[in-house]
């Protein structure tokens, strides 16, 4: 299987040399995996991860098996395999010691892929005590690369998205500390905020939306930064993703109070010329409560 992999991406990319030194692969092998009677998908899924975790493999051939894997994981029935087939530990030893920050960021987009709208494996990922605490201090780190970050604020959102339990032990682990430090830093890279906002609304989709909820995120300094968002930036989907929290809050009752509303009209200034261009069902409830 790894001598197939690195076959195939020489081949790809038409590096003879590289090919050479592969070798040509097992026609028998060729024939199994792009013909008929091939390996199931279970089996293919344990042959991709033991390319991953083999230290004699290089990264771009871990990264390929990394693609494969989760090429198959988006089918549910091999999504909650993972479990069945013991893969979750690997996946998150990667995610812990890999120093390929690349790797890293495969196997917190194969997390995010596989709990999305999943419950079965959300609850088998909540079995892995260390998994939720070690993906929230990934997005936190600011000295991780950007795909990291984005990758990890993915996987965060996909695991609490709909899921109280997850969503708790998220709060519990002080998971909403990572958004405000993104939201309110202007060096900050749009795609990075785009998660963290999306992670906001996935914790609001598990969690009762009233005044205890509304005064940790004004603790936590999310409500502050995300107002703030519609004065700073520029990205439509951004704003957009704001004002429907925004409007969520307000569909819940929630009422802001006098230093919100002052930011929210610095806002509605700022993003007035653009509201042809943005949600208007969105853009008129939050306009409605100033």
């Amino acid at each position: 299987m790894e001598k197939l992999l690195q076959w195939s991406i020489a081949s790809s990319q038409g590096d003879k040399e590289a090919m050479a030194r592969a070798g040509q692969p097992d026609p028998k092998l060729l024939q199994q995996l792009f013909g008929g009677g091939g390996p199931d998908d279970p089996t293919l899924m344990k042959e991709s991860m033991a390319v991953i975790m083999n230290p004699e493999v290089d990264v771009e051939t871990k990264l390929v098996a990394f693609d494969n894997f989760e090429m198959l994981i988006e089918n549910l029935d091999n999504a909650n395999n993972i479990e069945n087939l013991k893969l979750w530990e690997p996946l998150l030893e990667v995610l812990n010691q890999t120093k390929e920050e690349e790797l890293r960021a495969a196997a917190l987009s194969i997390i995010g892929t596989a709990v999305q709208n999943n419950v079965n494996s959300q609850n088998n990922f909540m079995e892995y005590n260390q998994g939720l605490r070690s993906i929230i201090e990934i997005a936190s780190d600011e000295e991780k690369p950007l795909d990291v970050r984005t990758k990890a604020f993915y996987a965060l959102s996909n695991l609490i998205r709909n899921h109280k339990d997850m969503s708790d032990k998220f709060f519990k682990l002080n998971g909403l500390n990572c958004i405000a430090p993104v939201l309110s830093n202007p060096a900050v890279k749009p795609k990075l905020k785009m998660r963290a906002v999306a992670l906001l609304t996935a914790y609001l989709s598990s969690v009762r939306i009233d005044e205890d909820l509304i005064n940790v995120l004004r603790k936590d300094g999310v409500v502050e930064s995300t107002i703030e968002c519609l004065s700073e930036e520029a990205n439509l989907n951004i704003i957009d993703r704001v004002l429907s929290f925004l409007s969520q809050l307000i569909s819940s009752g929630i009422k802001f109070n006098e230093q919100e509303l002052h930011k929210l009209n610095e806002g509605y200034e700022h993003i007035e010329p653009l509201k042809d261009r943005l949600n208007e069902d969105d853009y008129l409830a939050v306009k409605y409560v100033l």
